[in-house]
């Protein structure tokens, strides 16, 4: 009989273990990043429509400013939504909700590596056009795994997708 005993708890160990573990991957995989919101893909990256944003600490305009961007075109990272307002995050970390009808879905990229090559063709090999600083706003034409086409006012050409804020990572934006 003990024999049987130990078996016997052996197996309601086994189904309390696979319980706690599937309970804890089924709760984190209903963990919502959208509620009421647009139904797009999150995380996803838009840009600012204006000269001048507030982000503010929660999803309403009850909520005190926290940061005020002045830089129309600037890539934000959405990583969630309530309702009509965006939680967002830049490229140093910073981050709060914006409403909607602040953000562009443009795409523009944000050079993060000082003096970034600007090719006229994607490989290591073809001519500088332009080297790129920190900081600086590139319109984004399109992806490969390595390389972006982005324009500029003045240039066209392709710079390594490294050193760009504004691309998710297995993102290939066409």
């Amino acid at each position: 009989m003990p024999k049987e005993n130990n078996n016997i708890f052996l197996v309601f160990l086994i189904l309390v273990f696979s319980t706690c573990f599937n309970s804890t991957t089924l709760s984190e995989t209903s963990t919502k990043l959208s509620v009421r919101g647009s139904g797009q893909i999150i995380p996803r990256f838009e840009t600012l429509k204006f000269n001048e944003v507030r982000l503010r600490k929660g999803p309403s305009r009850d909520h005190p400013i926290d940061w005020v961007y002045k830089l129309k075109g600037l890539p934000l990272k959405i990583i969630s939504e309530f309702d009509d307002w965006r939680k967002v995050e830049d490229f140093d970390g910073v981050n709060g909700w914006i409403h909607r009808s602040q953000l562009s879905r443009k795409r523009v990229v944000q050079v993060i590596s000082s003096n970034s090559e600007i090719k006229s063709k994607p490989n290591n090999g073809s001519d500088i056009l332009a080297l790129a600083e920190t900081g600086v706003l590139l319109n984004l034409e399109r992806c490969d795994e390595i390389w972006c086409r982005i324009s500029t006012q003045n240039i066209k050409g392709w710079i390594l997708r490294d050193n760009l804020f504004g691309i998710l990572e297995n993102e290939l934006p066409n």
